[in-house]
This record gives structure tokens, sequence and C-alpha cells, in this order.
């Protein structure tokens, strides 16, 4: 959270990738590359929700002891340039501080959030949302991201792979044009997504404290 596939295997992805990747109500397809899928919707404010999905190997152990290792967020999420955890609730609960490197000329985020996962019969299923603005007040030198929502669903499949979707909504606030910042939303997506896949391998031996798989 090792990627050789044989043909066999890829082409069970490729059947079983159909029913799980079509979207649901609302949903409209944006790109599909290097088995990773990305769909919209519209949410508010004229900007967009994001879905993207993919199959590869991982546990649910190994899968969120990288979420979990805030010394790797910078290698795998999209533009983040330092992530602590600031408060743990309960042992599947966190408040996190996130920062965001921006591009010139656009002014640096942040973002505070609490997450918090669970494993049902449906999968794995970690949710993260806004935390209380009073447990760290706005930082100098950066505009703070908010109206926060995100969903990583992990689903084992029987092939051998897991099945991840990740949907996601945030205001990133200041003066960027929505046309922008839905662009910059979907392509941010599918980068996480492709750096997640090369991130997980080193994981998959690692065992979680909260996951009994």
């Amino acid at each position: 959270m090792n990627l050789c596939i044989n043909s066999a295997c890829i082409a069970l992805m490729l059947l079983s990738f159909q029913p799980l990747a079509s979207p649901e109500r609302g949903w409209t397809f944006d790109s599909a590359d290097n088995g990773i899928t990305i769909h919209f919707r519209e949410h508010s404010d004229d900007l967009v929700e994001v879905k993207a999905q993919m199959f590869t190997p991982t546990t649910y152990a190994g899968f969120l002891r990288l979420l979990q290792n805030t010394d790797k967020v910078s290698e795998w999420v999209d533009n983040v340039s330092g992530s602590v955890v600031l408060k743990q609730i309960s042992p599947s609960e966190n408040i996190v501080y996130t920062q965001f490197s921006a591009p010139w000329p656009a002014k640096d985020r942040d973002m505070l959030t609490y997450s918090t996962f669970r494993i049902d019969a449906e999968g794995f299923r970690l949710e993260i949302s806004d935390a209380p603005q009073s447990i760290l007040p706005p930082q100098a030198d950066y505009i703070r991201i908010t109206s926060v929502h995100a969903v990583w669903q992990l689903k084992k499949l029987t092939n051998g792979n897991t099945h991840i979707e990740y949907t996601v909504f945030a205001d990133p606030g200041g003066a960027l044009p929505n046309w922008l910042i839905n662009k910059l939303a979907k392509e941010s997506a599918r980068t996480t997504f492709e750096n997640l896949r090369a991130q997980l391998a080193p994981f998959q031996t690692d065992e979680h404290p909260e996951i009994n798989e």
C-alpha cells in the first residue's frame, strides 16, 4: 500500500472491472488509462466530486500502514508537501494536518481533517472530513481547504487483487477558476492512484493491530 501479473490474471481483472466500475447514477465518465478509471459529478458551486478506481494486489493492513505513514505521504499523494497526526482520538480515529504545494502562482494550501476507518461485510472503508478548525487555526502563508469529504473503499477479490475506490470533494478556496480546480482534481486523483500502486508493495507483509485479515 508484486505488481507483476500474468496475462490470465490481467484478463480476469478486465472482466471483473466492468460491473465494479459502472458509474452510479450521476457519475460521468472522464477517462480510463493504465488500469485507473476516473469519473466525476457535479457537487456544488460548479465544482465537481471525483471518483477514482483501480485493481491492485494489497491487503487492508498494508494499505492502512501506507496511509498512516506520514513520512511517505508526499511520495504518493499528489502535491502533498507534509502531513502530521495531531491527535489520535481512538485506534481508528485521527486528526490530521496536511500541507499542499500549489503550482505557481497559486498560494499553498493546508487541510485539517478527521479520519475514521472500519471493516465490515463491504470491505475496508476509511472516511475523511473536516475537523474543527479551532484545533489548529489558519496558518500564515496557507489557504485552508474546507468542505472536505473523501472515502477510501477497498474490497478484496477472489483473484488476489483488491478493488480500490476513492471519492473526494474539497473546496480549495482562493481565486482559482472553477474549471481549473476541476481539471486539477481529476489529474491529481489519477497521479495519486499511479503513485499509490507503486508504493503499496513494500507494505504487504505488514500487520496492523486493528485489522484481522
